[in-house]
């Protein structure tokens, strides 16, 4: 004769002339609609794992679900700000280099004009104006600022 018996862990074992399992497999009367009904092992289990899924943490979880969507959606918007972003610098690096050679261009055009022999000739002839001589130009030294403040006329030699 076999005995079912409990051990110290609320494991049950059948006990006899038989081999020793754990948990044998259990069958549990449960009535549905009033008619009678045997569940299995994995139908308990299915059962009580049923039974942890209340409505708080239910609940929890779709917090955490709809905090990790928005922050997925926030994700993305940063994503195509960051994107359109190098989109409009790489637009405004081109515009740039495109002025800048505009505006050497005009540069070398306009110094292209300038005739240092015609400016030579019309400051000596028409305005009178003289080549300094050697005896005429003073040299400063440089401070260490890099510039020089002048409070007075420069002094004469």
């Amino acid at each position: 004769m076999n005995q079912v018996r409990r051990s110290n862990y609320g494991r049950e074992y059948v006990d006899g002339n038989t081999v020793r399992k754990l948990n044998p497999d259990r069958d549990r009367r449960v009535y549905v609609d009033g008619k009678r009904v045997q569940e299995n092992e994995r139908q308990i289990r299915a059962r009580e794992y049923a039974k942890i899924m209340n409505a708080p943490y239910v609940a929890f979880l779709a917090i955490v679900s709809a905090v990790c969507l928005i922050m997925c959606v926030c994700y993305l918007n940063i994503q195509s700000d960051i994107s359109e972003t190098r989109t409009n610098i790489a637009t405004l690096k081109g515009q740039i280099s495109t002025v800048q050679s505009q505006n050497d261009a005009l540069n070398y055009s306009i110094n292209s004009y300038i005739d240092t022999d015609n400016i030579y000739k019309m400051a000596t002839n028409k305005l009178g104006m003289k080549q300094a001589t050697d005896d005429q130009i003073s040299k400063y030294e440089l401070s260490d600022g890099g510039y020089t403040v002048q409070y007075g006329d420069i002094p004469n030699k």
